[in-house]
């Protein structure tokens, strides 16, 4: 069975992130997102995947190039207008032909090898021309929807619309089987609701499984930190910790909880790592610090003298200088953030957090929710930014500002202050 792996999309609610990177190459415990579904597709014997690309595909390919290195073979078929999950398919039509039947994943969806083991025991179980895994959800607006039946029968989906535009709170959670009769009505209808509701409506089998275990899709910010959690739980939970060889961490280190580090990091003395917490390659903390509480630093990141990090997501190659404190916060590439930045995550009296997003204002799901940095930013020394704050990339945000909106890309932001020098007039000795 081919596997066909949606990656098009352009993510514009994680953006600054996914500016310039397709959502399947955003780095989660120091992998991207496509790598845990291909070894989910590996674990369960599919090797022949076709990758529809649109947007970030440099990145995507240059990457994972013809699939040789990781063990499987890849094709890629470009989308180049994001028209919906319909148009990808029918991008890929080429390659499925001659094809019964293909697993169809949704690239922006954390996948587990069992989601995609039980969607495949289920369609052969129950028969059905097509088997979609679903989730419960409790926003489900957010979501394409389906409404069951007995026996886990799909009795209607409905595509993702607003708050008026659900069937039921289970909703499709990016993995499904697709007999290759369906492609005739999704050209025909150019819809996946309509496309589908001919399809049932002409006596055909639509079969569900559900998926009752943590779940993420890359929908907004805060979702990159829960499938961080969800990976590093399964990574390290119950299974202690792991310390390359080739790593050096001092013996005044603390380690407290289960910890991932990789070849070539080094951990300076007095540091304090509480896992879980992953550490990638060739990594650098400096003395005196804490890092913990799900922490994910990517490789070639170094951490200057006593910063402390908590629940924070760090991407290739940044640089964070001393005495800095970031929580809850994702950090893009290339990005320099310079001694004593603050990245706060709450506000006075935990009010709640509300994102921007266009021409509206999103509440954050969470208590606490920091900063979301694109690639290649400076944040100049002892500058504060405030939550929920996207700063665009290749911004500079320089020494002492007070950031307290979201900043565009390829910004420069100064502090402008005057400078006001009189004669006293309350000299007192100091005997």
């Amino acid at each position: 069975m081919k596997a066909l792996v949606l990656t098009a999309g352009e993510g514009q609610r994680l953006r600054p992130l996914t500016t310039n990177r397709s959502k399947s190459m955003l780095m989660i415990a120091g992998r991207p997102v496509l790598q845990y579904i291909i070894d989910s597709l590996i674990e369960n014997d599919i090797r022949d995947i076709v990758i529809v690309v649109g947007h970030g595909r440099e990145e995507l390919i240059d990457h994972f190039q013809m699939g040789g290195d990781f063990g499987v073979r890849i094709r890629y078929m470009i989308q180049h207008q994001q028209k919906g999950v319909e148009h990808a398919i029918l991008t890929a039509r080429e390659e499925l032909e001659g094809e019964e039947e293909f697993l169809l994943v949704n690239g922006d969806v954390l996948v587990e090898p069992e989601m995609v083991s039980r969607t495949l025991s289920t369609h052969k179980t129950l028969g059905g021309a097509v088997t979609m895994l679903v989730t419960l959800v409790s926003n489900p607006e957010q979501f394409g929807t389906v409404k069951l039946g007995p026996n886990g029968i799909v009795e209607k989906l409905v595509e993702k619309g607003g708050p008026d535009r659900y069937v039921s709170n289970y909703a499709v959670a990016g993995v499904s089987v697709f007999n290759t009769e369906v492609l005739p009505l999704l050209e025909k209808h150019g819809a996946m609701e309509l496309a589908f509701e001919e399809y049932i409506k002409s006596g055909n089998q639509v079969s569900a499984t559900v998926w009752e275990k943590e779940w993420a899709e890359f929908t907004w910010p805060w979702d990159i930190l829960d499938a961080n959690k969800i990976v590093m739980d399964r990574l390290l939970k119950g299974k202690g910790s792991y310390i390359a060889e080739s790593a050096d961490v001092h013996p005044s280190v603390v380690i407290e909880g289960s910890v991932y580090i990789d070849e070539g990091s080094i951990i300076r003395p007095n540091t304090t790592l509480r896992g879980p917490i992953y550490i990638g390659k060739n990594v650098y903390v400096g003395n005196n610090s804490l890092i913990r509480d799900y922490s994910s630093l990517c490789d070639g990141v170094r951490i200057g003298y006593a910063v402390e990090m908590r629940n924070s997501m760090v991407f290739e190659r940044v640089n964070i200088g001393r005495m800095t404190y970031l929580a809850d916060s994702i950090i893009g590439a290339d990005t320099c953030i310079e001694a004593g930045a603050q990245l706060w995550n709450w506000r006075p009296g935990l009010e709640p957090l509300y994102l921007k997003q266009e021409n509206e204002k999103v509440q954050v799901p969470l208590r606490k929710f920091g900063v979301i940095v694109g690639d290649n930013v400076v944040i100049g020394v002892n500058a504060s930014i405030y939550p929920a704050t996207r700063i665009g990339e290749d911004s500079m945000i320089s020494a002492g500002c007070v950031v307290e909106e979201d900043i565009p890309p390829q910004s420069n932001v100064t502090l402008k202050q005057k400078l006001v020098v009189s004669k006293r007039k309350d000299l007192k000795s100091c005997d």
